[in-house]
């Protein structure tokens, strides 16, 4: 038999079936049609140890386009699994007869260059802060975030009233004209009545405020005194 060039090949199953090795190895053994020679390939099922080879049950899974595992299916003929697309990597071996090409890998067609799920909680958990800082906060396609509330205006609070000041002499001025005929000593009198009744206070104590509150007071009030 002619010696292949090492490399990668298509081929498709002529046959296939499982067996326990010595060691305690589970192997599923394949016969693969390879450019129109027949090279013989196997995938582990299960290691010496007893540990199951978790990618050669789905890479074998993949090849005969299972969902599932039956060991009972493996009952059938070797000839049941033929015609199944694999892909294969040849290698050249010295044997006692000289060089021989042998399969070293068997992989599903396309190479078995399978995508595993993202661990896409776990990922989000460490990186979200930072992307949604790169992006502006902008959340990964396909989750939907709720609008922000419109932002709530406080309203300005309203005006304070502008306190009204003025002196103890522009009262005192518009006091005598609404009280123009009296005697000097009844203005007294009522003067000092007026800016107790307005202000709370003796004139002594009054301030621009106080002041301003009586004359707002007279400047309203049209009956003289």
């Amino acid at each position: 038999m002619a010696v292949m060039e090492e490399g990668t090949y298509p081929g498709t199953t002529v046959a296939a079936s499982i067996y326990e090795a010595a060691s305690g190895a589970v192997m599923c053994s394949m016969v693969i049609d390879v450019n129109g020679t027949q090279l013989k390939g196997g995938i582990c099922l299960v290691q010496k140890d007893g540990t199951l080879s978790e990618r050669g049950f789905k890479d074998v899974q993949e090849i005969f386009g299972w969902r599932d595992w039956d060991w009972e299916r493996w009952g059938q003929e070797p000839e049941t699994f033929a015609g199944a697309a694999v892909q294969v990597k040849v290698e050249t071996v010295q044997g006692d007869r000289g060089a021989f090409s042998s399969i070293k890998h068997v992989n599903p067609a396309g190479g078995g260059q399978r995508l595993e799920a993202a661990n896409a909680k776990g990922l989000a958990a460490k990186y979200g802060a930072k992307t949604r800082a790169l992006f502006g906060g902008t959340p990964a396609a396909g989750r939907p975030v709720p609008p922000k509330p419109p932002a709530v205006k406080t309203p300005p609070p309203p005006p304070q009233p502008q306190a009204v000041t003025s002196t103890m002499e522009e009262c005192w001025d518009v006091f005598c004209k609404k009280n123009e005929g009296k005697p000097e000593l009844e203005l007294y009198g009522l003067w000092s009545d007026r800016v107790l009744a307005e202000t709370g206070k003796s004139q002594n104590d009054c301030g621009a405020q106080d002041w301003g509150k009586l004359m707002g007071a007279m400047t309203a009030d049209d009956i003289p005194y």
